[in-house]
């Protein structure tokens, strides 16, 4: 599996599933929006993502403002992956710790994610 190094903008993560399905991403702000684009229309899909808290400040992931595109479309509509018992999710804030996220597609449709948590 390829592992794609991650970085955010503004708040915003970009992945791109036609360059791998695993990915590290490093907080050096609050996540406000994940994208994610070239997720297949048809089947299944995952991807997994190491967010790594950063050394001197916490900071947050949010799940309610994903947007999953199609190869060739450009999808725009904030969705709210889905957790077990909707319970959501909270990046660790402990300082350095590893949360692993497990997002997992079924025709483009809206994430589910599961979580490993504080794995420091």
């Amino acid at each position: 599996e390829t592992d794609v190094s991650l970085s955010s903008s503004s708040g915003v993560v970009a992945i791109d599933l036609a360059n791998g399905n695993t990915g590290s991403l490093t907080l050096t702000e609050n996540v406000t929006d994940i994208d994610f684009t070239n997720v297949p229309a048809n089947g299944v899909s995952s991807f997994t993502l190491k967010v790594t808290q950063d050394s001197s400040s916490a900071y947050t992931v949010a799940i309610n403002a994903i947007t999953v595109s199609t190869t060739g479309t450009a999808d725009t509509t904030d969705l709210t992956a889905k957790t077990a018992g909707a319970g959501g999710f909270d990046m660790t804030a402990t300082l350095s710790a590893e949360d692993l996220m497990f997002f997992l597609f079924f025709n483009a449709g809206t994430p589910y994610l599961t979580a490993q948590q504080e794995m420091s």
